[in-house]
C-alpha cells in the first residue's frame, strides 16, 4: 500500500497510508516542506481547511504544525475511507473534523466559518477554481487569510485586488503559490 510521511511537527515521522486511486495526486514531499517552510510557525489558533483534502497530508501538516482545528473534505468513498483510517491512528479527531461531500456542496452549505489557512488542490481538468475560488475569499477568508493553492494552469491575474501572491513554487506540470487575502 503506498504511504506518506509526515514531515514536521509533533506528527513528523508518522505515515499515512493512501489510496491506490488514479484520482489522487499527493503533493510530494519536497513540496509539502517547501510550503510548511513558508507557514511556519502557524498561528496558535489557527482555523485550517483542507478542501479536496486526498491523502490529507496538507490539512494533517498543519495540525502537526500548530493549527487548532482542521476541517478535511474528501468526495470519493475509496480515498475518505482511508483518511478516516488514518485520522484514527494517529488519534487526531478531537481536533480534525472529515466530511465526505465534494466542495462544491461544502462551499454550497457551509455559513459563518472563516478559515485562517485553506488549501485548495483540486484536479487540474475540471476548473474548480474559477467557480469555487470567489467564493471561498468571500465567505470563508478574512483579511490575512492564507490560500495554498496546487494546478497546472490557472490565471490569477482577475485576482488582483483580492489576493497578494506571497511565495511559489513548481515541481513537474505542477505549481504551488501561496496567497494572501487582502481584500
Amino acid at each position: 500500500m503506498p504511504s506518506i510521511k509526515i514531515g514536521s511537527g509533533n506528527l513528523g515521522g508518522r505515515i499515512l497510508k493512501t489510496s491506490k486511486n488514479r484520482n489522487l495526486r499527493p503533493t510530494p514531499a519536497r513540496i509539502r516542506e517547501q510550503i510548511f517552510s513558508w507557514l511556519r510557525p502557524i498561528k496558535e489558533d489557527c482555523n485550517c481547511l483542507d478542501l479536496f483534502a486526498g491523502t490529507g497530508s496538507l490539512g494533517i501538516e498543519a495540525l502537526s504544525n500548530g493549527a487548532c482545528k482542521v476541517t478535511l473534505v474528501e468526495q470519493n468513498q475509496d480515498i475518505y475511507n482511508h483518511l478516516y483510517l488514518n485520522c484514527t491512528d494517529l488519534n487526531i479527531f478531537n481536533d480534525v473534523q472529515i466530511l465526505k461531500q465534494s466542495a462544491e456542496n461544502y462551499i454550497r452549505r457551509t455559513k459563518e466559518e472563516i478559515f485562517d489557512l485553506i488549501f485548495l488542490d483540486p484536479p487540474y481538468d475540471k476548473n474548480y477554481l474559477e467557480k469555487l475560488l470567489p467564493k471561498i475569499i468571500e465567505d470563508f477568508s478574512v483579511r490575512g487569510t492564507l490560500i495554498y493553492i496546487e494546478e497546472s494552469n490557472f490565471n490569477f491575474s482577475e485576482f488582483d485586488s483580492l489576493l497578494k501572491l506571497k511565495n511559489e513554487t513548481t515541481s513537474g506540470n505542477s505549481y504551488g503559490r501561496l496567497f494572501e487575502v487582502i481584500k
